[in-house]
């Protein structure tokens, strides 16, 4: 089952056709077992999120661009502040892994030392690897 925002069904913006905002799904949860069964869905709770937090700029890369007029609306419709939202293309170093999910893995699974691990690429790393912040800037 779902809950969906009633916006505009025929929006050209399909992000804006009536979105789903939460899911309720009886199953057991890795986390929180059977205690809860109503999830909010990622567009709707990021602004939230974002604006509770006070986030001034939301960083997210091209392929979210069609969303940020769903981000806007939350905002709106909830009357809170309202970040700015700016789109970005994907960052890729040839021979450097990127993915937060495989330095994670690559973490835990004591590959490297941790994140400040002078051969991966987090700004912790490439300090202890001797980057000036300012270079780190620019």
């Amino acid at each position: 089952m779902s809950l969906r925002a009633k916006i505009d069904y025929k929006n050209a913006n399909t992000t804006l056709r009536d979105p789903v905002i939460y899911r309720i799904k009886f199953h057991s949860h890795p986390h929180v077992g059977d205690k809860w069964c109503v999830y909010p869905l990622y567009d709707y709770t990021h602004p939230i999120c974002d604006s509770l937090e006070g986030i001034t700029h939301s960083l997210c890369s091209l392929e979210f661009e069609i969303r940020r007029e769903l981000y806007y609306w939350v905002l709106e419709k909830l009357n809170i502040y309202r970040p700015h939202v700016w789109e970005y293309s994907r960052l890729n170093i040839t021979y450097t892994v990127m993915s937060k999910r495989k330095l994670h893995e690559m973490i835990f699974s004591h590959r490297v030392r941790g994140w400040d691990d002078p051969r991966i690429l987090t700004i912790n790393g490439m300090r202890r690897r001797g980057y000036p912040a300012e270079a780190i800037n620019n």
